[in-house]
């Protein structure tokens, strides 16, 4: 079932208007305390990880970021993770300051940023 539906009127207008997607790597100190604030904070938010090359160059044209953590409410991204900077973001986004989420609801798997492209198939 889609949790988007379960959610409170107020996040899932933020959420339409500014969605969040967080931008993560393996071996990121700073990428914990990142997905942690957002998880506390009750923000629903897309998590896609940099593994490539690909991963990196597509970062960079989206965000204009060379390192992770990135955090972007909509058009904007913020580099780098500042609880002050990114509770702002959200605040002037329409995000609740307290987590307003529902017990059952649940983040979406972390994905990497760019897809792999799946091999030909084999010929029979």
């Amino acid at each position: 079932e889609h949790t988007q539906a379960l959610l409170p009127y107020q996040i899932r207008r933020a959420a339409s208007n500014f969605p969040v997607m967080l931008f993560t790597a393996k071996n990121c100190p700073p990428c914990g305390p990142a997905r942690d604030y957002l998880n506390k904070r009750g923000v629903p938010f897309a998590e896609r990880t940099i593994e490539s090359g690909d991963d990196a160059m597509e970062l960079k044209r989206l965000t204009g970021a060379e390192g992770v953590p990135v955090l972007t409410l909509g058009a904007q991204a913020l580099l780098a993770f500042n609880p002050d900077d990114w509770g702002n973001g959200l605040d002037a986004t329409g995000y609740p300051r307290t987590s307003m989420l529902p017990l059952k609801f649940k983040q979406e798997p972390a994905r990497p940023l760019t897809a792999k492209a799946a091999p030909p198939p084999a010929a029979q």
